[in-house]
């Protein structure tokens, strides 16, 4: 017995007709179906056709071989919604099958297109595609002679789709059920309806093309299906386990790449943009890293130690939820004269830098808190009384700095210099990497401590200074998020143009998706406190000036005076950052217009963008900005600055504003409200814009960063100036 599995519609029983016709031989099937025929012998055939999960197998023996047949989940979609609508339920609305199908709510539909494709390619012994089925179908066939004893194939018998659809076929046709001759030919004719691919291009709707490669695109370009259609090469690094499944020539690489991850993020508990990236980043390279062919060796650099990114996977998947404390984090001034910079370096320069990122890595709010109120009072009135002293302290401070500790980095930079490249996901982290000789590549997300240094603590301004400056120092490569970011460090680094490269960000399909239950939904509003009867604008991100949460207070607030009777809300989501106070108190005169939810877990935010009207994200400066990207991802437009990377990651998928001007914001959220139709404009375009991006597509294109910069390095060396 060999299970033959497919998601339906993909081929399975024209497969069946061939091994039938050609091969002689017979096949059973096996479902959960009450209302189907079964077989009390289904194991005793050669072949068992089946639709389900490996899970869901009977016999579970996982040493029973299976073959598995996949198509362009498109062709599958549409050939679904037809038979549901002429054999299934009789009747029912094709594009509403279409729909359904597409997002397999709640694992129907066989676990859904994805799940049960990723399912079966991991459990079955041979993968063959439908088109290359079409293109030669003894030649698929003949491959399961890896798995079994066939027979000699008799080529004359070789059956064409046409005759299948028209005539009495042994099987897809009801033969052997009692049927009359007219009804095994209606039956024939409804189960092979074209036997082409390429019938979703005609009979998919452009909306749900979208739909479809939002819940399931990651998977299409994992088994070569482009979004145009087209069947494309696999990616070595990537895709190699479908690769060898469907029989593919793959070459042993002739050394490893070696390549060192800093990962000190991926040991807080917080959850912001960078560990994000760095964590989706973190999980491409991790199937790679599975590759026994591929070409790369990944290895992570967190707490002080080496480890192989294998041994760190668990750290990659955490649902990133995190008790955020109710209390306020500060609100404060930054404070600016030259002689608490002074001060301010000195005591950086007393502090080990072990210490320092050992609070960094545990993220202890209070070290920043009491380092703050230290330097207001304390170095307050040193500064006072030594005020004389200012170029003593910071000579003091530089040879502080140099007499560092750096013995325990000495021994690490001999490890550290075996590896082909290094990349750290932020340039605060640069310390331990000050003397290795290999490249670095470092990511630059923003900077913001530069353009807006009211917003920061000092000693993050601090951190990310020195960062920058190494980076030049050494003429280190960076890694931009977008071309904003890129332009920005062109302006702000002194570094050479082929230093300089440039990778989007993206946001996790999987985690962020159209949701359309709305029970679901409502569950989670009534989790966050929102009213469950009122529309809402969504604003999320950590609250914090840089934000621009109190202009886009004030615009909504305008709006609500000015519609009397307005029936809306502003729900703001995310944790408390720095200099809040006024918005917090503010909060009090208008509770029952603008609602707080504190943070929200990852696994509830698809629901409240899907809920929402728009996401409002009035930022002065971003450098990616995932949230609107998340959003987008959910098919919901976005209300956006028109400033740095928004416009560009963005673009017409929402409407942008001053984040200076009230009265524009204010506008913005007025059109979202009184005009509908122009609202599910933008939410097509939304979804359409955020499949541009993909982690899958970020990981391909920082390892070809990474291949450029060792490739340059190596040049260097044979050929050094």
């Amino acid at each position: 017995m060999i299970w033959l599995a497919s998601f339906p519609r993909s081929g399975n029983t024209f497969f069946r007709n061939i091994l039938f016709e050609v091969y002689g031989l017979k096949s059973s099937t096996f479902h959960q179906d009450a209302d189907y025929f079964l077989d009390a012998d289904y194991a005793s055939f050669p072949f068992v056709k089946t639709h389900l999960l490996p899970s869901q197998l009977v016999p579970d023996n996982p040493d029973i071989k299976a073959v598995y047949i996949i198509r362009d989940g498109r062709d599958t979609m549409v050939s679904m919604a037809h038979h549901r609508k002429d054999i299934v339920v009789p009747g029912s609305d094709y594009y509403e099958n279409l729909k359904a199908a597409i997002i397999a709510e709640k694992g129907s539909f066989f676990g859904g297109w994805s799940r049960n494709v990723l399912e079966w390619i991991k459990r079955a012994d041979i993968v063959i595609r439908y088109e290359d089925l079409l293109v030669d179908l003894v030649g698929c066939a003949e491959r399961l002679r890896t798995i079994t004893n066939l027979p000699e194939p008799d080529a004359r018998r070789v059956p064409v789709f046409n005759q299948l659809k028209q005539g009495i076929a042994e099987y897809g046709s009801g033969k052997g059920r009692g049927l009359d001759e007219t009804k095994m030919l209606e039956l024939s004719g409804k189960n092979f309806r074209k036997g082409k691919s390429g019938n979703w291009k005609e009979e998919m709707p452009e909306e749900l093309q979208d739909l479809f490669w939002s819940y399931h695109g990651d998977v299409m370009e994992h088994l070569g299906y482009s979004r145009q259609g087209n069947i494309e090469p696999l990616n070595t690094d990537l895709d190699y386990e479908v690769i060898a499944k469907l029989g593919l020539p793959q070459q042993k690489p002739e050394r490893k790449i070696r390549i060192l991850v800093e990962g000190d993020k991926m040991l807080r508990s917080d959850n912001d943009g960078v560990k994000r990236y760095q964590a989706e980043l973190l999980k491409q390279f991790s199937l790679v890293n599975r590759n026994p062919l591929s070409k790369w060796e990944f290895s992570l650099f967190a707490g002080g130690s080496i480890l192989p990114l294998a041994d760190c996977e668990h750290l990659l998947h955490d649902d990133f939820r995190l008790a955020v404390s109710s209390g306020d984090t500060d609100g404060r001034t930054v404070q600016k004269k030259t002689l608490f910079q002074r001060t301010e370096l000195v005591l950086l320069n007393l502090i080990p830098d072990s210490f320092v990122m050992f609070l960094y890595r545990n993220n202890i709010l209070m070290f920043h808190k009491t380092y703050e109120w230290l330097k207001k009072s304390v170095f307050g009135i040193i500064g006072f009384v030594v005020g004389s002293m200012n170029k003593t302290l910071a000579f003091v401070a530089g040879i502080l700095y140099k007499l560092r500790d750096d013995s325990k980095l000495n021994k690490l930079n001999a490890v550290f210099n075996q590896f082909d490249l290094i990349h750290l996901p932020l340039q605060q982290h640069y310390y331990p990497f000050r003397k290795t000789s290999s490249p670095v590549l470092v990511t630059i997300h923003d900077f913001t401590h530069r353009f807006f240094p009211e917003h920061h603590t000092s000693i993050n301004i601090n951190n990310a200074e020195k960062g920058l400056r190494f980076i030049e120092e050494r003429g280190w490569h960076v890694l931009a998020v977008s071309q904003s970011t890129l332009q920005d460090s062109m302006r702000e680094l002194r570094l050479p143009g082929h230093k300089l490269h440039m990778v989007y960000e993206a946001a996790d399909r999987q985690k962020f998706s159209f949701q359309v239950n709305r029970e679901d939904t409502r569950k989670v509003k009534e989790k966050y406190g929102i009213p469950a009867d009122t529309p809402f604008l969504l604003s999320l991100s950590t609250i914090e000036p840089r934000k621009n949460l109190e202009n886009t207070i004030r615009a909504f607030m305008k709006l609500a005076a000015t519609h009397q009777g307005l029936h809306l809300n502003l729900v703001i989501a995310g944790k408390k950052g720095w200099l809040t106070n006024t918005l917090f108190t503010q909060n009090k005169l208008f509770a029952e217009r603008v609602h707080f939810t504190g943070f929200v877990d990852d696994m509830d935010l698809s629901a409240l963008y899907t809920e929402s009207l728009a996401l409002t994200y009035m930022s002065y400066y971003e450098g990616f900005g995932l949230p609107p990207l998340e959003a987008m991802s959910c098919g919901t437009p976005v209300v956006y600055s028109n400033r740095s990377s928004l416009p560009e990651i963005i673009g017409d998928a929402g409407l942008a504003a001053d984040p200076d001007d009230v009265d524009g914001i204010m506008e913005r959220f007025e059109q979202l409200y009184t005009q509908p139709d122009l609202r599910g404009t933008l939410s097509s375009r939304a979804l359409k814009r955020s499949l541009d991006f993909s982690w899958r597509k970020a990981a391909i294109e920082t390892l070809s960063v990474y291949e450029k910069i060792i490739k340059s390095r190596n040049q260097e060396e044979i050929n050094p100036q």
